[in-house]
């Protein structure tokens, strides 16, 4: 089986990359694994040689650097980012050492590196990438960026659906997801499974609720959606906490700051300690977990390491589309400043509110993304994907024959 990614889920920098590294640990036990995927220059040595441990073979790049705009091209500039012929080179070189039965693609902007490659075709992916250009639509106040955003989401949803007839699964995170799919291209085999398999005894929660009024971010700076949400928090909602909690914190964690963001950060008082590996100790001393994202595709496998890990969410009503989390049950959410600052302190001096939005979240995950509950499908849903492609593949070669 060859996986082709936009990331590398070892060693894990990323939200996809964690749920890549879910999926291997769970098919590693049927398939031979092959990998191919993109990785910053300086973890590149260190994901080839984990990534060793796991697959039969592998194929690590640095993404590239610059992306054209390219008015003749027919994919648009959002899915154009990871365009790159020396990475194309490398997953064909893959595939014709190994001839992989099943070729899995992560996410629609790599859809186009599984072109020519026979075998059975799965592409994991979120379907309502362009729901934050409709987003981006209803926010614009000028007529030339309504008229970009709303052009944004018609290129998105006619490549999608280019790219979804190219395919033989179309795998999607939960059951109103696959009825978007099925709106986009009526024609596709989509099945619900859960995106993340996060490992729910990993992320065992604290039995005690941490005593200082501290909030964590956790994201990828240089990733635009998480540095814009982080930035309208600071901004707009910070301030706010800090009135009527002196003694509130923030600490931000995620490599890449820009300078212009590690300013922004110094002049509010935010502690920003950069990338950590391990956020089982932070966590148990965090109060509030604030996930202001507004923009952006896919899900925030984030928003779910931070629930499994007995974290309350404080979220926009964006950031958690896609997991299937319900506001006032499983997390709070808010889009105004003011309502978002109320729903932080809330959950810094109500206990029974906390306890109660903590326990609801874990107990969702525990359902729907744990590892262990969940990956024994998974695997068994994949075998069965193998044996009905030889099956239709058989089929289709009698017919020729006949």
């Amino acid at each position: 089986m060859l996986i082709i990614s936009p990331v590398t889920p070892y060693p894990v920098f990323h939200g996809a990359g964690s749920a890549i590294f879910g999926y291997l640990r769970v098919l590693r036990e049927d398939f031979d694994i092959l990998f191919a995927g993109f990785c910053p220059e300086k973890l590149l040595k260190q994901a080839d040689e984990g990534l060793r441990l796991l697959c039969r073979d592998v194929f690590v790049m640095a993404p590239p650097e610059l992306r054209y705009v390219d008015a003749f091209d027919p994919t648009p500039f959002y899915f154009s980012n990871l365009k790159d012929e020396r990475f194309r080179q490398g997953v064909r070189d893959l595939y014709d050492r190994h001839h992989p039965e099943m070729i899995q693609v992560e996410y629609l902007n790599m859809a186009e590196y599984a072109d020519g490659l026979a075998g059975v075709r799965v592409l994991r992916a979120h379907v309502q990438d362009w729901w934050h250009f409709y987003i981006g639509w209803k926010q614009c106040l000028s007529r030339r960026e309504r008229v970009t955003k709303l052009l944004g989401c018609f290129d998105t949803i006619v490549h999608n659906r280019r790219m979804m007839r190219r395919f033989d699964r179309i795998l999607v995170t939960h059951e109103e997801e696959k009825i978007h799919a099925l709106e986009i291209c009526p024609e596709s085999l989509v099945d619900a499974l859960p995106f993340l398999l996060m490992d729910c005894e990993q992320f065992t929660p604290s039995t005690k609720i941490a005593p200082d009024p501290i909030m964590i971010f956790v994201g990828f700076l240089p990733h635009t959606p998480n540095e814009e949400g982080l930035r309208w928090f600071v901004e707009n909602v910070y301030h706010l906490v800090k009135r009527e909690e002196p003694k509130a914190r923030l600490i931000v964690v995620g490599s890449g700051a820009s300078n212009g963001m590690k300013g922004l950060m110094h002049d509010h008082g935010v502690e920003y300690p950069g990338f950590v590996e391990d956020l089982r100790a932070l966590y148990a001393q965090t109060r509030v977990y604030v996930a202001p994202i507004m923009s952006g595709g896919g899900i925030r496998t984030k928003i779910v390491e931070a629930m499994s890990a007995g974290m309350p969410v404080v979220s926009t009503h964006f950031a958690p589309l896609g997991i299937g989390t319900k506001p006032g049950v499983h997390l709070l959410a808010a889009d105004d400043p003011r309502e978002y600052a109320g729903h932080v302190l809330s959950l810094m001096r109500d206990d029974a509110m906390w306890w109660r939005i903590r326990d609801n979240a874990r107990r969702f995950i525990e359902e729907n993304f744990s590892l262990q509950a969940n990956g024994p499908a998974v695997a068994h849903r994949y075998r069965q994907y193998l044996a009905e492609g030889g099956k239709q593949r058989v089929a289709s070669q009698e017919v020729n024959v006949a």
